[in-house]
């Protein structure tokens, strides 16, 4: 995202402490909504259109948003995974009430009590890698994580200006230099991964690598498992994406992590993030003969086949 805006917003999604406010997140922003759908969302040109919303305490900070302004949104610890740009602004608690809806399995909870009136449209988001603490670090905050959706004030911003020259250039570096994986290995590790092995590989085991070389080694293994697939679920055929084009398939291990579970393609499926859910949670299973296995009911302690999936 080659850009320039006047202002940049942080917007806290976290995963560990609003698992109801990242599901929207998923929902609204990663996925976007068909902005057809609503009657009051405004006509748009694409098909889909990510929107998220703020409470009336903050007001003040979406007023001074303008189009072409960037968010930055915080969905895990220590870490801003997504950015996108802002193409309107509008208030509408009617919409607002429409789109958020309750959540965490059904229970109001404190932060939508008051539903988030002031909405504004992004376009181009993508997935980013930012550390907080490195960034925050350069707008001379102490926190590593963003207490509520806020502008980064006129004074903290020219920290970022005088020291990169614009905020577009200071977000290229955190983008760039402070990323998780070389490039080169990270392309070598998928295609390693997508090799056909010369024996039945053990899907359990101790890792050897170092902490940086395992975390090259899982992406790429997300990676490997969305090819190996065709971005497509096993368990439903489902091959959407995102607005931005990424796949919304994600990887999951069979034998998990937990279980000594090994990052190597034959220790993964491609999921939707629903059959990918109902698999950690234990509804859905792989047998050793990589049939599903399905769930009907919580006390059953048996699974039903349903059918093989791809490999």
């Amino acid at each position: 995202m080659d850009i320039s805006p006047n202002n940049l917003f942080l917007a806290p999604c976290s995963r560990t402490n609003k698992e109801g406010t990242y599901r929207h997140f998923v929902d609204t922003v990663e996925d976007g909504l068909d902005p057809t759908a609503y009657s009051g969302v405004p006509e748009f040109e694409q098909d889909r259109v990510a929107v998220w919303g703020v409470v009336g305490g903050n007001e003040a900070h979406w007023r001074q948003m303008e189009p072409g302004d960037v968010v930055l949104f915080y969905t895990k610890t220590k870490v801003y995974t997504h950015i996108g740009r802002v193409i309107e602004t509008q208030e509408n608690a009617e919409l607002a009430d429409q789109i958020w809806t309750t959540y965490d399995e059904g229970r109001r909870v404190k932060d939508i009590d008051e539903p988030w009136p002031y909405i504004f449209y992004l376009t181009d988001i993508k997935e980013v890698n930012i550390p907080s603490e490195d960034f925050h670090a350069d707008i001379g905050w102490n926190s590593y994580y963003p207490q509520s959706f806020t502008r980064v004030v006129d004074e903290r911003r020219q920290l970022l200006i005088d020291r990169y020259g614009s905020l577009a250039a200071a977000l290229r570096h955190h983008r760039t230099e402070t990323a998780v994986e070389d490039p080169e290995e990270f392309e070598e590790e998928t295609e390693d991964l997508l090799s056909p092995p010369t024996e039945e590989p053990a899907l359990t085991g101790e890792s050897s690598y170092t902490e940086e070389k395992q975390k090259t080694r899982s992406r790429a293994f997300r990676e490997a498992v969305r090819q190996a697939y065709d971005e497509t679920c096993a368990f439903c055929g489902a091959q959407r994406k995102t607005i931005s084009g990424t796949p919304e398939v994600e990887a999951a291990h069979i034998y998990p992590k937990s279980e000594d579970g090994i990052d190597a393609v034959q220790n993964g499926i491609a999921l939707c993030k629903f059959h990918h859910w109902a698999f950690d949670t234990g509804w859905a299973a792989v047998d050793d003969d990589f049939e599903i296995m399905i769930r009907d009911r919580p006390e059953q302690e048996s699974y039903r086949s349903r059918r093989r999936p791809a490999r």
